[in-house]
């Protein structure tokens, strides 16, 4: 009958689990931010919080590695890297894992859908990852963007304080060893006056998000010559850099895009479907 169908059915359904593996992760968007994608999949997921200390992390090992999936965040995105069987291109180059994707014979990759994200959000603003690009910050994402950007044949400058000189090199460093021809300086933040054009500047650093968004990580003067500006920071959605940019007549894009995309990208992998600009763009407006 119709009713022993559905009673079959509800009982051959098991939700998929997945989950945030970082410390501390205060607020975090990721639950409610997988759940409305995955409402766009027709999916229903359980999606959970895993603030594990680091002293800890071992401990927890076999509970992560029984979910479906689960996402890496600070400071886990290079220590886990070595409990996988399998890093996609993406965890490869740029050094770094903020996906897992855990198969049913238990085999576990790993994926960095934050360059996927940042791809595919100037896609959707068209704009070309191309031509002179300095990139703000030498941290994890900033590793991502000039990596990115300079194995798509970008001149990149990475543009740091002088405490992060040396972690700036490393990059540098890092990015010749994937490209030798790769063109890639560093340099001291406090030389941008705007005397060097770039096509696209990217805030890579944390200064500006809430709750000290009074800040800039840098001088009007050095959004002169910027055609785009993107700062990966979405709270608030228009940080003080977007604002200075806009006054100088850059085009801005905020960071939320960039986190929902990288998200519908671990989905993809998750249940090998793909999502559309629409729906990401229905998704950053929820969010």
């Amino acid at each position: 009958s119709v009713r022993t169908l559905q009673v079959q059915a509800e009982e051959e359904f098991v939700m998929k689990r997945f989950a945030i593996l970082g410390y501390p992760l205060g607020h975090t968007l990721s639950p409610k931010l997988h759940r409305l994608l995955a409402e766009q999949l027709g999916e229903q997921i359980e999606y959970s919080i895993c603030a594990i200390p680091p002293e800890e992390l071992e401990e927890h090992f076999e509970e992560l590695f029984c979910l479906d999936g689960f996402n890496i965040t600070i400071p886990y995105k290079v220590r886990l890297m070595e409990q996988l069987d399998r890093l996609d291109t993406s965890a490869r180059n740029h050094g770094a894992v903020n996906v897992v994707s855990i198969a049913a014979d238990g085999k576990r990759c790993g994926y960095n859908t934050d360059c996927i994200g940042f791809v595919r959000t100037m896609q959707s603003h068209g704009v070309p990852i191309a031509g002179r690009v300095c990139v703000l910050g030498a941290g994890g994402v900033g590793r991502m963007f000039a990596t990115e950007c300079a194995l798509r044949g970008c001149t990149v400058t990475l543009a740091v304080r002088a405490a992060s000189m040396e972690a700036a090199e490393q990059v540098a460093a890092h990015i010749r060893s994937l490209d030798a021809q790769a063109k890639v300086e560093v340099m001291d933040i406090e030389r941008l006056d705007g005397s060097q054009a770039y096509e696209l500047m990217i805030n890579a650093t944390p200064v500006g998000m809430y709750p000290n968004v009074q800040h800039s990580p840098v001088d009007e003067r050095a959004l002169r010559s910027v055609r785009t500006l993107f700062d990966c920071i979405y709270n608030p959605g228009t940080t003080l850099l977007m604002q200075q940019a806009q006054q100088a007549g850059c085009q801005t894009i905020g960071g939320m895009e960039m986190l929902v995309w990288q998200a519908a990208a671990a989905q993809e992998i998750w249940f090998g479907r793909s999502f559309s600009d629409r729906q990401v763009a229905q998704v950053a407006a929820k969010m």
